[in-house]
């Protein structure tokens, strides 16, 4: 199982899950009630299932709505408590006590105890398909010890284990009676599903309060103008989140200038790389000069300021600064052409046009997912050129989301573009999961990062953790794993009915049992 993050399976057919005993229905969305507080959020992919126990769904924020973790991530990376109601872990970071908040039901009424937190806790710990999860390896063992603590024991420390705790899929608890259905604890439940629309209905019975909120209704929007001639025209009153409903910078810009529409946008803890496939079997690049050119020969404060408006920032490290133990990046500057010829030149790589050594012709695939943002098509010409420019022959190889991921996973590519994850999960999942080569499917990998990545998610204390995160990041540098673009910002917008609304600590969760609308 690879570990990205946005793989998604989508309905051949409407399909609508019913099931009286979860409280699902499958008579669709009624009407708005007169005086019922109702929230429509454009969702750009349909959903067959919503499900945290595989990585069929990519709809982060309507299963944060439904399911809930033990911890919550916080702005300030803390951890806020959620059906743990306090936790711990030991000063030698063997053994994590979860307190269990107690009365907490799922929405088909089963209660929520420690024995059936540890069942589903197992069930995606020992799974060979989330072993890009660190805590699957380090774990010895998880024990109810009463009816509302779980005893959790490690072989090592492992940092990052509140991280993973705090996601969405595969960790948070699922009703042992749901039978596959989406039955969570969390403030809303799922009142119906299908190809155009997914709608949930308040938890009265919600441990955190009532919601403020009747309804919630996610109404399926694939193109993104529609979504903001949908905002416009007040037929839905959120859209954004990269992945609710994308906001693309232009458009959020012009959004701006709109009456009744607010704008919000925040800095995002991901960057967007250039990446390479070193394994792939083109000797260009198993030499790491060729890599460094490619650093070299990249435009960032170009690419920033001209394909997206200025509203981007120059990415100098493969993870933003505002990461936990993130690197110090130093101020982009511009591209550098002399600079990386020069090195090619030294490197052996000479020739007029394409260069070439020892008869093999600097020539790189670069394939692309057009969807992947609205900029990945003059985004891939611009690198094209720009590698061009010092003596690469790039050829750009447009493919539909599902011919990109059988080539990727096929590994059968030389560049492709690649969001690291962002909060909660960096910068330890990126790196243990694209960074070593025991992981499949990895982006680049040696054996200075196969030694450092595990060293720094074992370090003791926050001396010795943050001195072998300044060690990663340095080989990452040295060895020009990757190469940084641009950290884009988090955007949404809303119509100015809706009040209360406030951006999550990650792109991954939306808070919303407070939001209100009026009019």
């Amino acid at each position: 199982m690879s570990a990205s993050r946005p793989l998604v399976t989508l309905a051949a057919g409407a399909l609508v899950l019913a099931l009286s005993a979860c409280g699902l229905s499958d008579d669709g969305a009624a009407a708005d009630t007169p005086g019922e507080q109702v929230l429509r959020i454009a969702l750009a992919d349909p959903e067959a299932s919503l499900s945290v126990q595989d990585y069929t769904t990519s709809s982060f924020t309507v299963l944060d709505q439904v399911f809930e973790p033990l911890v919550r991530y916080t702005a300030d990376g803390s951890f806020a408590p959620a059906l743990a109601e306090s936790f711990e872990v030991s000063p030698d970071g063997l053994t994590m006590t979860f307190a269990l908040r107690e009365g907490v039901t799922f929405t088909d009424g089963t209660p929520f105890d420690a024995e059936v937190a540890r069942t589903d806790l197992l069930r995606w710990v020992e799974d060979p398909d989330n072993s890009f999860l660190g805590l699957t390896g380090v774990t010895e063992s998880i024990e109810a010890t009463d009816e509302a603590t779980i005893t959790w024991r490690l072989s090592q420390p492992y940092h990052s284990a509140l991280n993973e705790l705090a996601l969405t899929r595969p960790v948070r608890f699922t009703s042992p009676e749901a039978a596959g259905e989406p039955v969570g604890t969390g403030p809303y439940r799922v009142e119906s599903l299908d190809e155009q629309q997914i709608v949930l209905v308040r938890n009265d019975d919600w441990w955190g309060g009532t919601p403020s909120l009747d309804r919630v209704e996610f109404a399926v929007i694939p193109d993104a103008a529609a979504r903001v001639a949908a905002l416009q025209a007040g037929e839905v009153d959120v859209i954004g989140g990269e992945y609710t409903a994308p906001l693309a910078l232009e458009e959020a810009a012009a959004l701006e200038q709109a009456d009744g529409i607010e704008v919000l946008t925040t800095e995002s803890t991901t960057n967007l790389l250039l990446t390479v496939n070193a394994d792939t079997g083109n000797p260009a690049l198993a030499d790491p000069a060729v890599r460094r050119v490619m650093d070299l020969a990249v435009d960032r404060p170009g690419i920033a300021e001209g394909l997206f408006e200025g509203r981007a920032t120059a990415a100098t490290t493969v993870f933003p600064a505002n990461v936990p133990y993130g690197p110090d990046p130093e101020a982009a500057t511009a591209a550098d052409p002399a600079a990386a010829e020069e090195l090619l030149e030294q490197a052996g790589w000479t020739g007029d046009g394409v260069r070439s050594k020892d008869g093999v012709p600097l020539e790189l695939d670069l394939v692309l997912d057009p969807g992947l943002l609205p900029q990945a098509t003059s985004l891939s010409q611009a690198v094209a050129d720009q590698l061009g420019d010092v003596g690469f022959e790039v050829t750009i190889t447009p493919l539909d989301s599902t011919a990109y991921g059988t080539t990727v996973s096929a590994r059968d590519f030389d560049l492709r573009f690649y969001n690291t994850y962002g909060a909660p999960y960096d910068p330890y999942s990126t790196l243990t999961a694209n960074f070593r080569s025991v992981q499949e499917g990895h982006l680049f990998a040696s054996p200075e990062l196969d030694a450092q990545i595990p060293a720094a998610l074992a370090a003791p204390d926050e001396e010795s953790r943050q001195a072998a995160f300044d060690a990663t990041w340095t080989t990452l540098e040295e060895q020009t794993a990757a190469v940084p673009l641009v950290q884009l910002p988090r955007q949404w917008a809303i119509r100015d009915t809706v009040e209360g609304f406030e951006l999550g600590a990650t792109e991954y969760d939306l808070p919303l049992s407070d939001v209100t609308v009026s009019g």
